[in-house]
């Protein structure tokens, strides 16, 4: 190879988008303020300067069906929350003069903590644990948006979500059993001349020998 193929080679690389610069620009189009949603963003079409060099021509219309996508992964009424929950976080954070944008273990414990105790806002009100759950949840996917995954399995998490759940989950209510009567007053209204009468009845009296759910009755 020449010495002209070689510059003309070089030539033809530095007119290639640096990798690195359009992932970088990903990350600072990602770390919006904490009013806007936490949406992941792409490198736009035409770019800031100091976000590196634009994407080419060829691939402008390609990221504009990427952001289609990335709009499409959830429901609008998920990412309203998860705009709402992250907002709740940052204001909480400001007021405790701590960093909302790094996914420190210790602080979101400390977050759901005063969530549950009804310390986050002004009503004294504390969280349902799910709601809590939620929050949680909300920040997870936010902290990965920008970059910086939280590690919901650090026990500062973990231990304080499992003492949330004990002292403030409500007990799974207990439904009432069928007596035989009930039984009996649900099967004199069946049709035992029909096929779908005879089918019902059958499902109702093996439901309630083998004690089944309804959904191990339907399958």
């Amino acid at each position: 190879m020449t010495a002209a193929d070689n510059s003309k080679g070089a030539g033809q690389d530095d007119d290639l988008p640096d990798v690195i610069e359009i992932v970088r620009a990903m990350g600072l189009d990602a770390m919006g303020e904490d009013t806007e949603p936490p949406s992941p963003a792409l490198p736009a079409a035409a770019p800031h300067a100091d976000h590196g060099p634009r994407l080419p021509a060829h691939l402008e219309k390609l990221a504009d069906r990427a952001r289609d996508y990335v709009e499409a992964a959830s429901s609008a009424n998920t990412r309203r929350a998860y705009a709402a929950d992250w907002k709740h976080f940052c204001a909480w954070a400001r007021r405790q003069g701590v960093d909302a944008f790094s996914p420190d273990p210790r602080v979101v414990g400390l977050y759901i903590t005063a969530c549950a105790s009804g310390s986050v806002s002004g009503d004294k009100q504390p969280n349902s644990v799910s709601t809590i759950e939620r929050r949680l949840s909300s920040l997870s996917w936010s902290f990965t948006q920008r970059g910086q995954p939280l590690d919901r399995k650090d026990r500062h998490i973990v231990t304080v979500m499992a003492g949330i759940r004990n002292t403030h989950a409500a007990p799974p209510r207990q439904k009432e059993a069928i007596l035989p009567e009930n039984l009996i007053a649900m099967l004199e209204t069946l049709d035992r001349g029909t096929l779908r009468g005879l089918r019902d009845r059958a499902m109702l009296l093996l439901g309630f020998a083998g004690g089944l759910r309804r959904s191990e009755i339907v399958g």
